[in-house]
């Protein structure tokens, strides 16, 4: 029997249905899972019912896994990342021959990849560290991958990879090789930064019709689809529209009797300590991992909402002009959340010295992601039109945007501030705006109380750029 294109080490949720999506294109598959004692085996449970009748070949042990595949061979690890991932490269490693591929399709943390990129080039073995997102729909019939790491690898995946991709706008595959080393999994972090934000910014506008506005469900989801069919499209506004829609068992809202507590898996909080680390500010991004955690406090809020006369959420304007300006302040901090996400890849690529081209990025995620929207697109323009765009706020579509929607975002930030209701992104994302726009900021004064305290110096605005002074303050404040 011929062996395998491919082997799939873990036949978990994204597993399996990327098993399946490689077989559905033509490619022959080898499966391996590892069971714990008494459990019933995995692999033996998928070829009985997804895998009846397809062309995938059942292991029982690493090394027969290993040896069914053609060379050089090409192993997809979709196991839990941290230690298991390592766990698993050091299992493999026994059997594998020069110039073998090991691909990590999982979740894992770039730095984790760079190292192992590194580690495995003394071994001649080929690692890439591959971003998969478009959950478990996605990866059964089109997800968006990232692959990075080891560029030899590439030649020998770009055609499977491709052709198992979603769509991007303009038909080419939702694929491409980001870079060297973690390359593949760091951008992937940083979609998924972008989603944090674009979810908490989405969940935001969806409290200020329910409190503010009054809006029933059915009413809210009308609105939702309407905005999915404008330059709001998205699948995350796609899928709130049809979330607000589901009843529970009594014929009310679901939505309702789900609690305000949202989980998380780390993604997104590496995203924002990633941008401490690398000093590239992720206000709105930050933020939106902030309120996941503030939402967990679920005792903590209800007690201390027990001690606070909260004021009445209600708005005497016009309710027709607010949900038009709602729209805007959505779109406009939408575009923040993106922009963050991609000032972080570009400099990030330049410490690094990935060569990460940003307006792929765009293309790739077109399709098949969480994140994919026609934003994207607009995006993708703006680095193909400038090539060495150093923040997206300078291109002429974000410039021109801003110009338009900034009346609409200003009274519905004011709005929520007046009335007590909390909208944490969308009020980071306006305030990084008129940061951004400013000029002149007061961080004179923090310098002067730096230099104050400990002596840290300062620079002169009237002298030559690079030129550092001291002042003796207390000494300067007695004579004055």
């Amino acid at each position: 029997m011929s062996k395998s294109h491919l082997g799939v080490y873990g036949l978990g949720v994204m597993g399996r249905n990327l098993a399946l999506n490689f077989e559905g294109k033509g490619y022959r598959v080898s499966l391996y899972n590892r069971n714990a004692p008494g459990e019933q085996y995995v692999v033996d449970e998928f070829l009985a019912f997804e895998g009846v009748g397809k062309n995938f070949k059942g292991t029982s042990d690493v090394e027969s896994f290993v040896e069914s595949l053609d060379s050089p061979r090409k192993i997809l690890m979709m196991v839990k990342a941290g230690d298991p991932v390592d766990m698993v490269i050091e299992e493999l490693i026994p059997f594998l021959d020069k110039g073998d591929i090991i691909i990590d399709g999982g979740n894992s943390n770039f730095d984790d990849t760079n190292r192992r990129v590194d580690a495995l080039i003394e071994k001649e073995i080929l690692f890439v560290g591959m971003g998969v997102s478009g959950g478990e729909e996605g990866a059964r019939k089109g997800p968006s991958l990232m692959p990075g790491g080891n560029k030899e690898a590439w030649p020998h995946l770009r055609e499977m990879l491709e052709s198992i991709a979603a769509k991007a706008f303009d038909g080419s595959p939702c694929c491409a090789w980001i870079g060297n080393q973690g390359a593949g999994h760091f951008i992937k972090m940083v979609h998924n930064g972008i989603e944090y934000a674009d979810m908490q910014i989405i969940s935001e506008a969806y409290h200020f019709m329910k409190v503010i506005l009054g809006m029933k469900p059915q009413k809210m989801s009308d609105t939702f689809s309407d905005w999915n069919d404008t330059e709001l499209d998205s699948y995350l506004i796609e899928i709130t529209a049809n979330i607000l829609k589901v009843k529970d068992e009594q014929g009310g809202p679901l939505l309702d009797k789900i609690l305000d507590s949202a989980g998380q898996k780390g993604t997104g909080k590496w995203t924002a300590i990633t941008s401490l680390e690398q000093g590239v500010a992720l206000p709105v991004i930050s933020q939106a991992v902030f309120s996941r955690f503030f939402s967990s406090l679920t005792d903590l809020r209800r007690q201390f909402a027990n001690r606070i006369s909260s004021p009445i959420l209600v708005s005497n304007q016009d309710r027709a002009l607010l949900l038009h300006s709602l729209a805007q302040a959505l779109f406009a901090s939408r575009m923040v959340a993106y922009a963050e996400g991609f000032f972080l890849i570009t400099e990030t690529s330049k410490e690094f010295d990935w060569g990460i081209d940003p307006s792929s990025a765009a293309r790739i995620w077109q399709g098949g992601c969480i994140i994919r929207s026609d934003l994207l697109n607009e995006i993708q323009k703006a680095y193909t039109e400038e090539i060495s765009l150093e923040h997206l706020f300078l291109s002429n579509f974000y410039s021109q945007s801003f110009r338009n929607l900034i009346n609409g975002w200003r009274k519905i930030v004011s709005t929520a501030v007046n009335e007590g209701l909390p909208m944490p992104a969308m009020s980071a994302a306006l305030a990084q705006y008129d940061t951004l726009r400013s000029e002149k900021l007061p961080a004179n004064l923090i310098q002067a109380q730096r230099d104050y305290f400990g002596a840290h110096t300062y620079e002169r605005v009237d002298r030559h750029k690079g030129k550092f002074f001291h002042t003796d303050w207390i000494e300067e404040s007695e004579k004055s």
